[in-house]
């Protein structure tokens, strides 16, 4: 038969009795269990949250990196199509100017208009809206008929004989100015 057990084996060994914590030691376990369990549990979501977002933004990011790359060729592809494009607005800004100067064909065609046929223009100089005319005549008369035609000229605001003379041929070569209405020539 076998002996009756001993009171210390039924018990399993045990080395250190066991302790009830008292006072401090006891709220110390109790806020572990109660406070430290849930804390810790929500540390770990925010670490994972945070973790989460870190990765979907460098997924992001990589995304953008490619799409900057794309556009990049784009804007490089472009570039020929902006300055060519750039050059039409320049070109269209200066028609846009002349226009709005005096009209130098339409001035010359006019003044042909006008002009006798024995009147024989050497040099024209035009600037905003004074027009200079050198001229020649074989015929005094013929000047005459020409003065009278730019008198009656309504786009014509002024006229001034600034020079005349005769030249060797005995031709009369003269100079004059002439005040011209932007408006009147269109």
């Amino acid at each position: 038969m076998a002996a009756p057990a001993s009171s210390t084996e039924r018990r399993g060994i045990e080395l250190l009795p066991p302790v009830t914590p008292t006072g401090r030691g006891k709220l110390i376990s109790l806020w572990a269990r109660r406070a430290g369990i849930p804390l810790i549990i929500f540390f770990q979501l925010a670490f994972l949250t945070v973790l989460g977002f870190r990765l979907k933004l460098e997924a992001d990011l990589q995304k953008l990196a490619a799409s900057l790359v794309e556009k990049e060729k784009v804007v490089a592809e472009a570039r020929s199509f902006e300055e060519t494009f750039r050059r039409t607005q320049r070109k269209l800004e200066k028609i846009g100017q002349i226009r709005q100067e005096l009209c130098y064909s339409c001035t010359i065609q006019k003044l042909n208009e006008i002009k006798p046929s024995e009147v024989t223009l050497t040099n024209l100089h035009l600037e905003n809206e004074k027009l200079e005319v050198v001229a020649e005549t074989p015929q005094g008369i013929t000047f005459a008929i020409f003065a009278d035609s730019i008198i009656r000229e309504e786009w014509i605001r002024e006229a001034v004989l600034t020079s005349g003379n005769l030249n060797r041929e005995g031709n009369f070569v003269f100079t004059i100015e002439l005040g011209v209405d932007k408006k009147g020539l269109r």
